[in-house]
């Protein structure tokens, strides 16, 4: 763990006076730690989320203890009489060529306490933490391990209340989607199969001879996804990258990332365990070279990623975090959560 759970950061807490109910102030928030604060966050989760979005211990830990490409953030609970009644989820991110910068992955609070200045107080927490870390701006969702990409539109007062705090909220245009796709009975879809054979790539699982290849062409075309891309290789999953090479020159051209029961657990790429079922998979950072767009080579992708995820025996699929749902719907794949993004400035 990064902190000392033991550490109370906040006792009492005296907020905002002009809520609905009566604020609360004799409660204290502390640093999570799995072993002890698990089942309680679950429980707290399942009423903060009104039902929605399940977890379990699976997830959180994923979230919370994995060392993945970015550094874990910081982790925050509310408690009031030895109940958990409040949690906060942050990362803090660096990209390459770019500025350190937090996320807050999942913030909630219990429905009784509610509009009594707990979800403002574990806020507060998570933003100090961040800015004393040096982050310049806190952004709504998280990296991966990643439970949303953004606030829930199914809870729209979760929306509000972040504008109240000082997020900008992106406009409703801006949306992103995660996306499922039940494997059961899947079959490659006819126009799809054909885009596999007629693209002009050759589709191929990656092996260690390509690792160069797929940093070299991630720093060049999407350099966003580099320590995505690392971190798969690295923890010995570099199988479960998909990659499409030009069959004129061999050049690599395209390339997407899978998620199995197979691959390494702490990676998180979806942690819906407990909301989707098992076996659940996840296709992810799916990417095509500029010159080559316009071939169908991400759809060939898509498909034949899909056709790899039943082969591996999932039953569901999830795409997360993209502004294109039409691309991968026309491959089958259903809405399954729509998302705002939003951040606040820590200086």
């Amino acid at each position: 763990m990064l902190c000392p759970s033991a550490q109370v950061l906040i006792l009492p807490y005296a907020g905002r006076t002009d809520w609905r109910a009566e604020p609360l102030t004799d409660f204290t928030i502390d640093y999570y730690d799995h072993e002890r604060d698990a089942a309680g966050v679950i429980a707290a989760w399942e009423s903060a989320f009104d039902g929605y979005f399940r977890v379990d211990e699976r997830a959180l830990r994923a979230v919370a203890l994995t060392t993945g490409p970015y550094r874990p953030g910081d982790h925050f609970v509310a408690r009031y009489a030895d109940r958990i009644i409040g949690f906060a989820f942050t990362q803090l991110v660096k990209p390459i060529n770019a500025p350190l910068h937090a996320c807050l992955c999942a913030l909630g609070v219990v429905r009784p306490f509610w509009r009594r200045g707990v979800g403002q107080a574990l806020l507060s927490t998570a933003c100090e933490s961040a800015s004393h870390a040096g982050a310049a701006h806190i952004t709504l969702g998280g990296h991966l391990p990643r439970f949303f990409p953004g606030v829930p539109r199914i809870l729209p007062a979760a929306a509000d209340f972040f504008a109240v705090q000082g997020f900008h909220i992106n406009a409703s245009d801006a949306a992103v989607y995660d996306l499922i796709q039940d494997l059961s009975a899947y079959h490659t879809p006819p126009h799809i199969a054909e885009r596999i054979q007629t693209c002009g790539a050759v589709l191929s699982t990656a092996t260690p001879a390509d690792r160069e290849d797929i940093l070299a062409f991630h720093a060049r075309e999407f350099p966003n996804w580099q320590l995505e891309y690392a971190h798969v290789m690295n923890v010995g999953d570099i199988e479960d990258i998909l990659i499409a090479r030009d069959q004129a020159d061999g050049a690599l051209i395209g390339s997407l990332i899978l998620f199995t029961p197979h691959s390494e657990q702490m990676r998180g790429d979806v942690l819906w365990w407990a909301e989707l079922g098992k076996p659940l998979g996840a296709l992810s950072a799916v990417g095509v070279s500029a010159a080559a767009r316009g071939r169908g080579i991400g759809i060939a992708l898509v498909g034949r990623g899909t056709e790899l995820l039943k082969e591996r025996g999932i039953r569901v699929a999830h795409i997360g975090w993209t502004s294109v749902p039409r691309f991968y719907e026309a491959a089958g794949y259903q809405i399954w959560g729509v998302f705002d993004g939003g951040w606040r400035s820590l200086r």
